[in-house]
């Protein structure tokens, strides 16, 4: 039996999505294998995928404070600009070891899947002489009908400005590690430097076709994509609650004791910056919020209108609440779009602006409001809104029961059927 390879990294939303497709194929009957960074070895196994391990993700030097935070646009630009440079200059020998110990954890595959994370996986199936998939949780692939979806603003450029963002920041993102790939190349299969150009940005591509995994609900297909763009829907998992009984209850009881009980996640570092402000927001709003922050800040909350919580899975958590506010991440705007509730979106970086962007403009939550830019009165404002907007409601409910008929993993194995 042939084996499939699903060659993942990055955050948590963006492993998840792996997990319900990997154990989707492993149903279909397909031999199946997920390689990731170590730390999330026990997310995987807990889900019954088989698990080979890698050194290093680049994601957890992202780790930073506030302003300081990499590959965003914060209130001090030169500071921004700065913190990406020092972030370069760690992460490169990091990437080194990362892309040789991905190299023999694929070994063995017949297929490669892989994503934004791991852009460097069609580098790795070439040198084993393996097809490749990519897929992705944003829309990616150039279109002249909105800009890349990984820029932090969402303005549009129009017709051909459009597409040539996508051309640019792809361009940008190889450039930025094609050093290192090549190194890759050379040491691990003897290859010769790839291309000055990204193979996905080239017409002669030798990937069959492109999953994305969200759903034309949300993103409505761009008529300039050709059949090789596949929109599934979105690909999610069930996340096992069982060991959180006692904490879940806890927070089960803080809702059920609030009036107007909402979730907020501002999936940055730097959550405790915003504590002051958050606090005088939920005053303002008359709302009261389980907040996902670092256990070693919970003591620094006064407020009896906060409960923190290191995490709980988003699937149960927003089942429960009235509003949702998160970064605006691939993985938890899918979370909040199928609760069926409205989501403030505080985008910091990466594919989030977007997000938030759609959320807004398909009418199930607020303007985005850019973390930069968080104060008390517009979030006080927006919290509000979200909770007092009934037609917004409406619409977050009827988003949530036509996702609720999509099966993005059905549409995905269907797909890789006609290659494997």
């Amino acid at each position: 039996m042939k084996t499939i390879t699903l060659l993942t990294s990055g955050t948590l939303g963006d492993v998840l999505p792996y997990i319900a497709l990997g154990k989707g194929l492993m149903e279909a009957g397909y031999n199946v294998r997920i390689a990731a960074p170590r730390g999330f070895a026990n997310l995987i196994q807990n889900h019954h995928v088989p698990f080979t391990p890698f050194d290093g993700n680049p994601t957890d030097l992202l780790i930073e404070q506030g302003d300081s935070t990499p590959m965003t646009l914060g209130t001090n630009p030169i500071r921004s600009l700065r913190a990406t440079q020092d972030f370069l200059r760690k992460a490169r020998p990091l990437y080194r070891r990362m892309l040789h110990t991905a190299a023999e954890a694929c070994r063995g595959s017949d297929l490669l899947i892989h994503g934004l994370p791991t852009i460097w996986g069609a580098h790795i199936a070439e040198g084993l002489g393996i097809p490749a998939v990519r897929a992705n949780l944003q829309p990616l692939t150039p279109s002249r009908e909105f800009p890349s979806a990984l820029l932090p603003f969402r303005f549009s450029l129009f017709g051909i400005g459009n597409w040539f963002s996508h051309w640019a920041v792809t361009q940008a993102i190889w450039l930025s590690w094609r050093s290192e790939i090549n190194h890759a190349r050379h040491t691990d299969f003897g290859l010769a430097p790839a291309h000055l150009l990204d193979p996905s940005l080239r017409a002669d591509s030798a990937q069959p076709f492109t999953l994305n995994a969200f759903s034309e609900q949300i993103v409505p297909r761009p008529k300039d994509w050709n059949e090789k763009q596949v929109i599934t829907g979105y690909w999610r998992i069930k996340e096992e609650t069982s060991e959180r009984v006692d904490e879940l209850g806890r927070v089960q009881r803080f809702i059920d004791s609030a009036k107007n009980p909402i979730a907020i996640g501002f999936g940055s570092p730097g959550t405790q910056g915003y504590l002051p402000m958050l606090e005088e927001a939920l005053n303002r709003a008359n709302a009261q919020a389980v907040l996902t922050i670092p256990s070693k800040w919970h003591r620094e909350i006064k407020s009896k209108n906060i409960f923190p919580i290191e995490y709980a899975p988003h699937d149960w958590l927003y089942r429960h609440v009235k509003v949702a506010l998160h970064h605006g991440g691939a993985g938890t705007t899918s979370a909040s779009l199928h609760a069926g509730i409205p989501t403030v979106t505080m985008p910091l970086a990466i594919d989030q602006f977007f997000w938030g962007e759609r959320v807004y403009q398909i009418g199930v939550g607020t303007k985005p409001i850019p973390q930069r830019k968080l104060n008390a009165e517009n979030l006080a404002q927006a919290i509000t809104q979200a909770l007092t907007d009934e037609s917004m409601r409406a619409r977050a409910k009827n988003v949530s029961v036509a996702l609720s008929s999509e099966n993005g993993i059905q549409a995905a194995v269907s797909q890789m059927r006609k290659i494997i």
